[in-house]
């Protein structure tokens, strides 16, 4: 009776690591592509076939947390989704010094959006998975295992984004494990 609590244990324990893993459901995804619920995602910065695809995904809006200049960047990035009717904003974070001030506005874009579709992307999904995060646990109660599983499913913040994250989670009155 044991061995089979431990082996449900184990599988459980591997379903819920399989489940916070980046989703990668159709060639031509974004790298670090990561479905927090239905009707919020986060990626690395999509490519231009991919955002020219955005209204057919489902996207109602993007939010690239990026700076507009990086290597990476889709020049004509707003103007391919305009052409779809689908909204875009650029919240340029800077990735070195990431302030309360960056999160508040992405919140309240995200508060004003709360029945549409959205892509959060930045150039690798850091920026953008730890805002999703921060929004998630904060703004929609999501469960910390949860969220926490996904964010470190794109990497593991180094000590600038932990300090910010964990910064903003006690200003709201929570408190998370990020590591």
């Amino acid at each position: 009776m044991m061995q089979l609590h431990s082996l449900r244990m184990k599988f459980f324990a591997f379903a819920l690591f399989l489940s916070a893993l980046p989703v990668h459901a159709a060639p031509g995804d974004p790298a670090n592509l990561v479905q927090w619920r239905p009707g919020l995602a986060s990626s690395a910065q999509p490519d231009t076939a991919y955002l020219k695809r955005a209204k057919a995904l489902g996207y109602d809006i993007v939010i690239n947390l990026a700076p507009p200049e990086y290597k990476e960047a889709v020049e004509a990035e707003g103007a391919i989704l305009a052409a779809q009717g689908v909204a875009y904003l650029n919240i340029p974070v800077n990735f070195g010094n990431p302030t309360a001030e960056d999160f508040r506005l992405f919140s309240d874009v995200m508060k004003s959006m709360q029945k549409k579709n959205v892509l959060v992307h930045c150039q690798v999904n850091l920026r953008g998975s730890s805002f999703t995060f921060l929004y998630r646990v904060i703004h929609e109660g999501a469960g910390d295992d949860d969220a926490r599983g996904k964010l470190n499913s794109v990497w593991a913040p180094n000590p600038t984004w932990k300090k910010f994250i964990e910064s903003v989670l006690a200003a709201n009155g929570k408190k998370a494990e990020i590591f």
